[in-house]
């Protein structure tokens, strides 16, 4: 039965977002009341998984996504990162799930870390290898029997609504992570008010990439049922929410889904993404930005406040 949480197996039958065209497909996100979490339904196959996150959908040969620009931004995102994470913990072993290319391991490993780093495949592994000279595993966080306790933190950006099987991953986590060890784990939030806003138009839904769609409640109850101290939930990211919010609005407004958003890519990704651009969606997009752009900062602040972020990183240490 496809229609399950993702969490408790329950039968699921509240529908939070209706007919989300993907592919050639037509997903919905099933609500579970029990974990304040969302599932996408149907739930894509392992080999529909493998052909989406393959090189030339995913990534750029080189394992970036982006251009040069927004590339040297994510740079000085990630040295943000470490701060965070330092702050709670000084040194150490960490490992990141989902490391991406490498950058952020790499950046840690500068700064005296020791580093480990998991990917989905060998190929998206091999980025980071190649890279950055960084041993990279490929694969299921189970597969590799790491001793207990053998972290100091474990780092989780935008990975674990992309997991077939959250809990286990939780608690794997739990058991490879030392007592006083930190995990952080950053997520979209279905219960944010740019995901009511925008609906099936929401920019961090990303349907069938995200299986599972976490509120705040619901990952904070994840995870202190494994014995973790939340010690704190960020709710404002520059990197994820301000843009959320404006490739959100863009999409509302009736131009094709996600423009803004690929026209950043790389030349390679643009190519093997995107339908020639209309000159409509062309003239909207650049229009719109002028007014679009301080509203979604502003509306990224307000929603912050009112403990409705569009993405939430939780920072909770091993009890």
């Amino acid at each position: 039965m496809n229609n399950v949480c993702v969490l408790c197996n329950r039968e699921l039958h509240i529908v939070s977002i209706r007919n989300i065209a993907k592919g050639g497909e037509i997903y919905d996100v099933f609500f579970c009341e029990a974990c304040n979490v969302g599932s996408t339904v149907p739930k894509p196959s392992r080999e529909v998984l493998a052909e989406l996150y393959a090189s030339t959908r995913y990534r750029s040969q080189t394992g970036k996504r982006f251009n040069f620009l927004i590339e040297a931004v994510i740079y000085l995102f990630r040295l943000h990162r470490k701060r965070r994470i330092v702050h709670y913990i000084p040194g150490g072993r960490i490992l990141d799930i989902g490391c991406g290319r490498g950058l952020f391991l790499d950046i840690m490993r500068k700064a005296g870390w020791s580093v480990t780093g998991i990917e989905f495949n060998e190929e998206t592994a091999s980025y980071a290898s190649a890279g950055y000279g960084l041993d990279v595993l490929s694969g299921d966080l189970t597969e590799h029997e790491f001793p207990d306790g053998f972290f100091d933190v474990i780092s989780m950006n935008h990975v674990l609504e992309h997991v077939v099987n959250p809990r286990a991953m939780v608690e794997e986590c739990t058991r490879i992570l030392r007592k006083g060890g930190l995990l952080v784990i950053a997520v979209p939030n279905l219960s944010s008010l740019q995901a009511s806003a925008g609906k099936r138009a929401w920019f961090h839904l990303d349907v069938p990439f995200h299986l599972c769609h976490f509120s705040e409640e619901g990952l904070v109850a994840l995870l202190r049922k494994d014995s973790f101290l939340i010690k704190k939930v960020r709710r404002f990211d520059l990197e994820y929410n301000p843009f959320g919010w404006l490739q959100t609005l863009l999409n509302v407004s009736g131009i094709r889904e996600n423009v803004l958003y690929n026209l950043l890519k790389t030349v390679s990704l643009r190519k093997s993404e995107m339908k020639p651009l209309s000159i409509r969606d062309a003239l909207l997009t650049f229009m719109l930005l002028p007014i679009f752009l301080p509203l979604s900062l502003a509306l990224s602040l307000y929603e912050s406040l009112v403990k409705k972020g569009g993405t939430i990183e939780v920072f909770a240490i091993r009890e």
